[in-house]
């Protein structure tokens, strides 16, 4: 059944960006993103007349999610661009806005921001997805389950260790010990 128009906008306008940031951080270019968006909204439109109104973020992060691996897989993206993500897309996505800290703050944070995107880089693409959704997007780990089809200890296992392994990688970048790390 078919979702009628006025909760279909409703629906586009209330999780267009989290879809698109999610398709962005795994395949890493602009135009994929946005196809990517469109399409898992357009299945919204056919399929989501049948879906709890709770239900359908998580519906949209999962067909998201699953479009994203089709189009990886299918362009052989994920070996050409590991670790080289699209550089100014990464940038929009992770800028917050100005810093009250004055010129000096507002370089110092977004060096800060830079090495944590190129960190994030490292990690594998369902991984990538987890953090994204957890720290950029404040989903709680119950919902990324619910969103991914996987157990709530199996996303918390994997939110831990990515943790690990970025404050290693930003340890390393620093050449500081990573027990000497601030918290990711």
């Amino acid at each position: 059944m078919q979702m009628d128009g006025t909760a279909f906008t409703r629906h586009l306008s209330a999780h267009r960006d989290r879809v698109y940031s999610q398709a962005l951080w795994v395949v890493r270019h602009d135009q994929d993103a946005e196809d990517i968006t469109q399409e898992a909204f357009l299945r919204l439109w056919r399929s989501g007349g049948d879906l709890p109104e709770s239900g359908i973020l998580p519906w949209l992060l999962r067909v998201t999610h699953n479009l994203c691996i089709d189009r990886t897989r299918r362009q052989g993206a994920l070996v050409r661009n590991l670790g080289r993500p699209d550089g100014e897309a990464v940038d929009r996505l992770a800028w917050t806005g100005p810093d009250s800290a004055g010129p000096d703050g507002n370089l110092e944070a977004e060096d800060r921001r830079r090495e944590i995107m190129a960190a994030l880089a490292t990690l594998g693409e369902e991984t990538r997805s987890v953090m994204l959704m957890h720290y950029f997007q404040g989903m709680k780990v119950k919902d990324i389950a619910a969103a991914l089809g996987k157990n709530l200890s199996s996303v918390k296992v994997q939110i831990h260790r990515a943790r690990k392994t970025l404050r290693l990688v930003l340890a390393e970048n620093h050449g500081t010990p990573a027990s000497r790390q601030e918290t990711v």
